[in-house]
């Protein structure tokens, strides 16, 4: 149909804002110079509020996440815009929280009982709750084909505790460096195989999980002489073991084995409990409607207003835990911009059809506002044209802006050609299905065929840390975003329909595999609350798609490593390695089925 945006003065106001006025005007102020400098106000004072200390870093399922979404209405209802959530603004879901150490961990014998916070912690990855059985000593709990070592040969753990040391044993760095000039050069391995790094092998998660995985119902690590201190519980880590797992201090391992380096215990009973409580809180999206002339379909903006609240779990800055992380540009200023496209469609004219602005919780946590959602029935009524998403979009001061996602749509690539110039900014337009990963808002859309593009204007050194604030936000970069944002919602609600293309998603890049040894090549569905791990997915070319899978498809075993969670299946693709032929248990339609899986190379597409 025919373009019409230019008719919108509106749109023209923010225009302005990507003009640069002549160095020789005197002191009057054009109008468009005007309106481009209210925006860009407009933006940093609602950047300024979100990403306030006061916010808490926004983190969803807290009262600060609350409160910015009462905020977010109030916004929403002055701008003239109607309530589209189930509940008036809201659509309410509930999140995980982090995990928090109750404090009354404990270990006993018929002769010691060890309670005290200096000689006991339950490690982050333990789930909570109490079990008395049998122990087995374990050594350092390391099974390793690369470093030529199985601490758990000739073990039987079923039912039982498992006792495991801390650390790595002296001789484990000379294994390792023996192993590695005896191993091929990755070059020369058609798998890209080499060594298992030490410390993968070493580490407390996979320690309790190779004792899981054999039949483990509790685990104590024992930290030998001069070992390492007791480590702190960590909440913000979302890793969980299934199994109740503890370690103890030096002092306390000593009390219980004396001699436990020179002479391993003898089986013994003890009960111990790991005081680890979880538990979900509430969160909301935000929606409104602005009504056009045809409701019979709706174009979708949206941005996530969430936050990694003090750090942790998903931190890039590990050393700053229990700092506030305000997320200035991820994602108040995704959010901001939303809010001023908002404003410059309601002023008119009326678009061609419905526009909700959506502003997601959860979408840190792994999409979860967005995908409960897009698995609503209120998703299900609308006929959505398009998906438009914005996170991180408050970097692009230098006039240049990244779209992903534009080979999802019929004739995204001609519009965004045609439009980017107008809003004064050079896209770097990909046409991959993916962006940051695969790890924004807009795959909630894809996965269920909806047309979906991501602005984005890069990543930097302030990604996930406590210094993305305020002060580096680049107001007049986002008043251009704004003014693509409403161009292309100008021109999107004018078609009838836009046809969906499968995207291209990079092979290995799917969030939850990031950092795997094995690639699986499926994608998780971290909303699932039953056993087992659910799969929205598989990517093009992977052993997933090779195999047959099918989004609905919950995994229950990968080789003889059960899945209970994500976590689990994290257990399982570091212990495989490319090349692994391995069996896969999965239910599809209530009925449980196997088939052998090839894993491969991450990057690699199975030919």
């Amino acid at each position: 149909m025919q373009y019409r945006l230019l008719t919108c003065l509106p749109v023209l106001a923010l225009l302005g804002a990507c003009q640069t006025s002549s160095p020789t005007a005197g002191p009057a102020v054009s109008a468009s110079t005007a309106s481009a400098s209210a925006a860009e106000q407009r933006l940093l004072e609602d950047v300024r509020w979100l990403a306030d200390d006061a916010r808490m870093g926004r983190r969803a399922g807290t009262p600060a996440g609350l409160e910015s979404a009462d905020w977010l209405a109030a916004r929403l209802e002055a701008i003239g815009l109607s309530p589209a959530g189930t509940q008036g603004w809201f659509h309410d879901f509930s999140v995980p929280l982090q995990a928090a150490d109750g404090g009354g961990s404990f270990l006993s014998t018929e002769a010691t009982r060890i309670d005290a916070p200096a000689d006991i912690a339950p490690l982050y990855c333990s789930e909570g709750g109490r079990f008395t059985g049998e122990t087995v000593f374990c050594g350092y709990g390391i099974e390793s084909e690369a470093l030529g070592r199985n601490d758990f040969e000739g073990l039987e753990l079923t039912g039982k505790v498992a006792l495991i040391l801390r650390g790595t044993p002296p001789d484990a760095e000379a294994a390792a460096t023996a192993a590695a000039a005896k191993a091929p050069p990755k070059e020369a391995s058609p798998h890209g195989g080499g060594v298992e790094p030490l410390f993968a092998a070493s580490s407390a998660f996979t320690k309790v999980m190779n004792a899981k995985r054999r039949g483990a119902k509790a685990a104590v690590l024992l930290t030998p002489a001069e070992g390492p201190a007791l480590p702190a519980f960590d909440a913000a880590s979302s890793a969980r073991a299934g199994i109740p797992a503890l370690a103890l201090s030096e002092d306390a391992t000593r009390r219980l084995y004396p001699v436990i380096e020179s002479a391993p215990p003898a089986a013994g009973t003890l009960e111990l409990h790991a005081d680890v409580r979880r538990g979900e809180g509430p969160a909301r999206n935000v929606l409104g409607r602005l009504k056009g002339r045809d409701s019979s379909r709706a174009l979708v903006i949206g941005a996530h207003y969430d936050h990694l609240g003090h750090g942790g779990d998903g931190s890039l800055a590990p050393d700053k835990t229990g700092e506030i992380h305000n997320g200035a540009d991820d994602n108040a200023s995704g959010t901001a911009v939303v809010l001023e496209v908002a404003r410059a469609l309601s002023a008119g004219p009326q678009p061609d059809c419905d526009v909700i602005f959506a502003l997601w919780s959860g979408e840190e946590l792994g999409l979860i506002g967005s995908e409960r959602w897009a698995a609503s029935p209120e998703f299900a009524r609308q006929r959505i044209v398009a998906k438009l998403n914005l996170d991180m979009v408050g970097r692009a001061g230098s006039g240049k802006l990244q779209v992903l996602g534009a080979g999802t749509g019929q004739g995204f690539p001609e519009l965004l050609a045609r439009v980017g110039p107008q809003a004064g900014l050079e896209l770097a337009v990909s046409t991959q299905g993916g962006a940051m990963g695969g790890s924004s808002d807009h795959q909630s859309f894809l996965k269920r065929q909806v047309p979906a593009l991501h602005l984005f204007s890069g990543l930097h050194t302030d990604y996930h840390k406590p210094s993305d604030d305020t002060e580096r936000f680049e107001a007049d970069g986002a008043a251009k975003v704004a003014v693509l944002t409403t161009l292309l919602a100008r021109e999107l609600a004018g078609r009838e329909r836009v046809a969906f293309v499968q995207p291209a998603i990079e092979a290995g890049r799917e969030r939850g595999e990031g950092g795997f040894r094995a690639w699986f090549g499926s994608v998780p569905n971290y909303t699932y609350g039953e056993k087992g791990v659910l799969i929205d997915g598989t990517s093009k070319g992977s052993p997933a798609e090779r195999a047959g899978f099918l989004a609905g498809d919950v995994l229950q075993w990968i080789g003889d490593v059960e899945l209970s969670t994500v976590s689990d299946m994290v257990y399982a693709l570091q212990r495989y390695k490319p090349g692994d032929v391995v069996p896969v248990k999965y239910l599809r339609d209530g009925k449980q089925a196997e088939v052998r899986v090839t894993l491969a190379m991450r990057g690699a597409l199975v030919q």
